[in-house]
């Protein structure tokens, strides 16, 4: 069994002459051009092949790509976690990507889908409601090796339990260690010196979080997995504070620490390891990167990129407010089936107008700049166009925050997961 590493989620499994994709992603510029491989994929669509498999994990562009899944083979069958609604499989349909089979797993059953290829799924951990809503981590049993794949689901205490149990022994265990995020980035209620230390907090705990989970399965290798990718273009400069490291080789020092540093398996960008004779193809050491040479290559190849948003305007007669309005009746009855009316206000600042959400209320109004602030509060800055382009459900708010188009004032600085995926119904 041979698994080849592409980039970000993306790899490819091969065992007996079969072959399954993980998470589609090869070309550049999603999350709407704001996205590049980093370091820079050493395989391209067309390096792909003939594949038999596709696990799709979620919806996100860096997990399932359009760009890249109209170029795969439509006889190939695709496994996905049965869950309802299925963005993925709407995001098939929708596109008209019609495929050999859809194999629907439900979490926690082990299902045979080929002789000898059991596939199981786990879903995201409950306590983090957006991961919950869409994700899920495939455990593949194939002739007896057991790869878990958690993409970016960080295990969670029931998860590894039925993991431990289920499976005693993991042969391969690809594993978070980082995730994409506008925070600390994005907020201007932080200083760079304030966003650099919570950058340092952030990554140093999923770093020791990777290490952890690695205790706790005992896999025999662990693969640190779903990311290196970096911010291009207008907002490039704001790299420096994404909670993710330059390179995977950063959990070196904390995986020997805790006298781990054998099971840790560190990949190139289109290079194989066969988890039956261990051999490495091509047989070459891994390549680390720093932040200077990812500074550097973004500066010369990235920093001109354009995003969507900046390529058009809209005219100037688009009703925004009524937009706004449209976008704050849709929340409101997310708020009525939730049964959540949290004394919290969300502010939009366009280009030169204000609007407040009182979410304990139906409110929505045009407030002038010069109005004082409620708080608690979450201020969202964007350009119209941008604002326009969420508000109608073109750019999802998540997506954007991952973009990093995204200005925030959050006062007080306090995170609160159900907040942010109530925005995510702030749309007509």
């Amino acid at each position: 069994m041979k698994l080849t590493n592409i980039g970000g989620a993306t790899g490819i499994l091969e065992h007996n002459g079969k072959r399954m994709l993980f998470d589609p992603w090869l070309d550049d510029g999603i999350f709407h051009g704001s996205w590049y491989h980093y370091p820079p994929a050493a395989m391209g669509i067309d390096d792909l092949g003939r594949l038999d498999y596709v696990y799709i994990s979620h919806i996100h562009e860096d997990h399932c790509s359009a760009g890249t899944i109209r170029h795969l083979n439509r006889d190939a069958e695709i496994i996905l976690m049965h869950r309802e609604p299925n963005y993925v499989a709407m995001f098939l349909e929708r596109n008209g990507f019609q495929f050999k089979k859809i194999h629907l797993v439900k979490p926690r059953t082990p299902t045979e889908i080929a002789p000898g290829m059991w596939v199981d799924m786990l879903d995201a951990d409950p306590a983090d409601a957006m991961n919950h809503a869409i994700d899920s981590a495939l455990i593949l049993n194939w002739d007896g090796f057991v790869i878990y794949n958690s993409n970016d689901c960080p295990p969670y205490a029931a998860g590894l339990e039925y993991l431990r149990t289920s499976y005693p022994r993991v042969d391969l265990a690809l594993l978070p260690y980082s995730g994409g995020s506008g925070y600390p980035s994005c907020y201007v209620n932080l200083s760079d010196e304030e966003k650099t230390a919570e950058k340092q907090r952030i990554l140093s705990g999923r770093l020791q979080g990777f290490v952890e989970v690695v205790k706790a399965l005992e896999p025999t290798f662990a693969m640190p997995f779903a990311d290196q990718y970096v911010v291009a273009g207008s907002r490039a400069h704001l790299n420096q504070f994404i909670s993710h490291p330059a390179c995977k080789g950063d959990l070196c020092e904390p995986m020997a620490e805790a006298g781990l540093e054998e099971k840790l398996l560190l990949l190139n960008s289109g290079q194989s390891f066969d988890l039956g004779t261990r051999a490495l193809e091509p047989n070459e050491p891994f390549r680390p990167t720093s932040t200077q040479e990812r500074d550097a290559y973004v500066n010369a190849e990235l920093r001109d990129k354009q995003y969507d948003h900046e390529r058009i305007a809209f005219a100037p007669s688009v009703p925004l407010a009524r937009l706004v309005g449209y976008a704050r009746e849709r929340l409101w009855l997310q708020q009525q089936r939730e049964d959540f009316f949290p004394i919290f206000y969300f502010y939009l600042d366009a280009s030169e107008r204000r609007f407040r959400i009182d979410l304990s209320t139906q409110a929505v109004t045009e407030v002038d700049e010069q109005e004082p602030l409620l708080e608690p509060r979450l201020r969202i800055a964007m350009s119209d166009t941008l604002l326009i382009m969420l508000l109608i459900g073109h750019i999802s708010w998540n997506i954007a925050d991952a973009a990093l188009f995204l200005d925030y004032e959050r006062l007080p600085n306090v995170y609160e997961p159900r907040l942010y995926t109530l925005l995510n119904h702030l749309r007509v």
